[in-house]
């Protein structure tokens, strides 16, 4: 399977052997959706679908993010700034769910999110940089009230921001 270094991110494809060509045609927006594995070694991975919709607009949606290497800190802010650098508007869906499945039991189990993956993607939606987080656990988009947000970070962490501290989300609408 090709692999391809770019921006800085090793870079693969998921599903089916793509070339070298493909990979970056694919990643400048100009190729059909796929879903690529992504990883900056000793920093961080992931699972992300890139696309150009009906009106020649890039999109990314991660599926996955995996911080490595010793020091973790900040990395996951990190990759989201350097994703959103590269492809602008970020979308998250299904968050932390891991997909593991047993094919000789025949089965698949998803393993759900925990408290501290769902206070980081509320984190990383009022920063501005995910400008949707979509999943069993939370929807944020463009129309999150800012009650709604004290309510999740209640839910998760069970320490809410005072409202009058929460960032606009009016610019969250990219």
């Amino acid at each position: 399977m090709a692999q391809v270094i770019w921006k800085d991110i090793v870079w693969t494809g998921e599903d089916r052997e793509l070339g070298i060509k493909e990979l970056l045609t694919i990643l400048k927006g100009y190729g059909p959706m796929e879903v690529l594995h992504l990883e900056k070694p000793n920093h961080y991975r992931g699972k992300i679908s890139v696309w150009l919709d009906e009106k020649g607009i890039k999109h990314i949606t991660l599926y996955h993010l995996e911080v490595l290497g010793q020091r973790r800190v900040g990395e996951g802010r990190r990759a989201l700034q350097h994703l959103h650098n590269i492809f602008g508007a970020v979308h998250v869906e299904d968050p932390g769910e891991e997909i593991i499945s047993d094919e000789k039991a025949g089965s698949i189990h998803v393993r759900q999110p925990n408290q501290e993956s769902a206070v980081f993607w509320i984190k990383m939606f009022t920063e501005n940089l995910v400008q949707t987080v979509e999943g069993d656990l939370m929807n944020l988009d463009e129309n999150t009230s800012p009650r709604y947000l004290n309510e999740l970070r209640y839910k998760f962490s069970a320490e809410p921001e005072d409202a009058r501290k929460t960032k606009s989300l009016d610019y969250n609408s990219s």
